[in-house]
C-alpha cells in the first residue's frame, strides 16, 4: 500500500483512513494521497490524478481531498467527527476509487464531464460508491455518516438536501445489509 498524507496532522484521521483502506484489497497496488485542502462542493472528494503523460500510459494514482470543516459549517471540524462517521465517509470515497480503477484515464475525463452535467448520472455514481463501501463491510459506518449529516442541527439544509437527493437513502443501506443479493453486481469491483 502506498498511502501519502499531506497536511493531515491528526493521527486519528490517518488511523481511521488506514483501517478503512486496509479492507479495500483491490486498491493496495495504487498510490493514494489523502490531502487536507478546501473542497468547494463537499466535505471529501475522491479524484484520479491524471496528467498528460498518464492519459497514454495508464498509470493510476488517486487523491482524496479532505476539508478541514464539514461543508457549509465553519465551526464543525472534521477532527470533531466520531470515528464511525469518519470511516463511513472514507469508505464512500474509496468506493469511488474502486469505481474509477476499472476505467481508463481517458474514460475518467468523460466520466467527470458527465458527473458535472447530468444529475441522474451523478446520483448513480454516488449510489454506486455507497454500494461498493457496503460490499466492503461498511454498512454501519455509511449509516452513521448519513445520520450524522441529516440529524446534526448545525449542518445546513443545503448540504442535507444534497445528501438526500444524490446519495443512497438510509432505507436502501439497511436493505442492502439484510439482503446481500442486491449487492451482487458490486462484488467484483
Amino acid at each position: 500500500m502506498n498511502i501519502i498524507f499531506k497536511g493531515i496532522e491528526s493521527k486519528r484521521i490517518q488511523e481511521c483512513f488506514l483501517s478503512v483502506v486496509d479492507k479495500f484489497d483491490g486498491l493496495h497496488e495504487f498510490e493514494i494521497t489523502v490531502t487536507q485542502v478546501k473542497v468547494k462542493s463537499s466535505t471529501m472528494q475522491a479524484q484520479p490524478i491524471i496528467s498528460l503523460k498518464s492519459v497514454f500510459t495508464g498509470v493510476k494514482r488517486y487523491r482524496i481531498k479532505l476539508n478541514e470543516h464539514i461543508r457549509d459549517h465553519k465551526e464543525l471540524k472534521i477532527t470533531d467527527v466520531p470515528d464511525d462517521v469518519l470511516k463511513g465517509w472514507f469508505a464512500h470515497e474509496l468506493g469511488h476509487v474502486v469505481d474509477y480503477k476499472r476505467r481508463s484515464n481517458f474514460k475518467m475525463v468523460v466520466f467527470g464531464i458527465k458527473y458535472l452535467l447530468f444529475r441522474k448520472f451523478k446520483r448513480k455514481v454516488e449510489h454506486d460508491a455507497d454500494y461498493i463501501a457496503i460490499t466492503h463491510g461498511f454498512h454501519k459506518e455509511i449509516l452513521a455518516t448519513k445520520r450524522f449529516i441529516i440529524e446534526h442541527e448545525s449542518i445546513g439544509n443545503k448540504y442535507k438536501n444534497k445528501i438526500l437527493k444524490y446519495y443512497l437513502p438510509e432505507k436502501d443501506v439497511l436493505l442492502c445489509s439484510q439482503d446481500k443479493s442486491i449487492l451482487e453486481p458490486y462484488f467484483d469491483l
